[in-house]
């Protein structure tokens, strides 16, 4: 029996709890999302802010970024902050933050205080999925733990089609509507404080709560940020590949971004059905022969059913990502160290976002654009052969179950 079943709820208070959960993910998609159909619109109310060669375009597109910097520094100090302090209150804090920080773009006076309340909501995002994926692993047993790992993913990537909906209509309204989805932060509070409490850590082994180490998941670490340089193929390159192709029109590549998102929805879900039954390996191997299989197709494809087909595969590959990645370092970290874990996880997973411009543009400059999706498909496919062989050579039980 789960920790949240001992807690002696009604079916309404657990499904209050679990919404304060598992909105972690969309919350996260919101922070650049919201605003996307507003872009054109921000770069003209601001363009007379910049100087030289920053120009209003440029001014909004740094308005939808500035907030990841903000989580892949803020993630790993929350969740340290979280493990020493309370992680209730880091919780209702951060639903807050978000709340404020994201409805104050709309009415931010200059650019600059648009900029902090964008920096701001990063750490607010920062601390709302990280906190209440460690929640996820205090109230609730391996098995359904996972199963909720794979939901929250899933609704991150839901609530990522549907943020974009409704944006864009707010949007066909005012620019500045699209701000008030942030709002949905007080909810999220209000529901936290009754159904919300921290659960006693346990003093092992000279090692007070929130002082375990995060040693065990460094190879995971590593592996988030690689997997994801390589996920956003689809939905950043994409666009760029399909206008090589004579391909201009933004509708049709905005479909490209569904389907990869659709798949992911996918890999997300699979995921509660394939961890109970499949190791970490075999999940890993069927994550990076999925992006492999789905990168390489995406760049050899001749005609839109086909790209969108590789879209999708890339897509599910991805889906898998998150939930496996924290299922493992979970069961990597001493429960002391769970905040701390998936802190850093959150913000391995930005830092690979941030990153993949940077690694991608010299090998696009070398390979052309085509090239670059093929290389990095065979990369993942040659990665996924490597998995299965370490599994097959090494046996069930030298391979991690994590």
């Amino acid at each position: 029996m789960d920790a949240a079943r001992n807690a002696g709820g009604s079916t309404l208070f657990e499904a209050a709890r679990l919404f304060v959960l598992l909105a972690g993910g969309a919350l996260a998609a919101m922070v650049q999302l919201a605003i996307l159909p507003s872009l054109t619109r921000i770069a003209a109310v601001y363009a007379g802010a910049g100087s030289g060669a920053i120009d209003g375009a440029s001014i909004a597109q740094l308005v939808t970024t500035v907030a990841a910097p903000t989580i892949v520094l803020g993630a790993p100090i929350v969740g340290w902050l979280a493990g020493r302090v309370s992680m209730r209150l880091v919780l209702l804090v951060s639903a807050l933050l978000f709340a404020v920080s994201g409805a104050a773009g709309a009415v931010a006076p200059d650019i600059w205080t648009m900029l902090l309340s964008r920096m701001v909501l990063g750490l607010a995002s920062a601390g709302l999925g990280t906190v209440s994926m460690g929640f996820i692993n205090d109230y609730y047993t391996t098995e359904k733990r996972d199963r909720l790992i794979g939901w929250y993913a899933l609704l991150g990537s839901g609530g990522a089609l549907v943020v974009l909906i409704v944006a864009g209509a707010l949007a066909e309204i005012d620019w500045r509507a699209p701000f008030a989805l942030y709002l949905i932060g007080l909810p999220i509070f209000a529901l936290a404080l009754p159904t919300i409490r921290d659960v006693p850590r346990v003093e092992t082994a000279g090692a007070p709560a929130g002082q375990g180490s995060v040693a065990a998941a460094t190879g995971y670490l590593l592996l988030i940020v690689l997997i994801s340089i390589v996920m956003y193929m689809a939905t950043i390159q994409g666009p760029f590949l399909l206008q090589a192709r004579g391909i201009d029109s933004p509708t049709l590549q905005a479909v490209m971004a569904d389907v990869t998102t659709v798949g992911a929805m996918s890999g997300a879900y699979l995921f509660g059905f394939l961890r109970p039954r499949l190791g970490f390996s075999a999940i890993l191997f069927i994550l990076l022969a999925m992006l492999g299989i789905g990168t390489v197709g995406f760049g050899l494809a001749g005609n839109m059913i086909a790209i969108a087909v590789f879209a999708w595969a890339s897509g599910f590959g991805a889906g898998l990502m998150t939930p496996l990645s924290q299922s493992a370092i979970l069961n990597a970290v001493p429960p002391a160290a769970a905040t701390r874990a998936l802190g850093l996880s959150f913000s391995c997973i930005f830092l690979g976002q941030f990153l993949h411009p940077f690694i991608l543009a010299p090998l696009r400059a070398a390979a052309g654009i085509q090239g670059a999706f093929i290389w990095v498909g065979g990369i993942m496919l040659l990665a996924s052969l490597a998995v299965l062989l370490w599994r097959m050579l090494a046996g069930p039980r030298a391979v991690p179950s994590a």
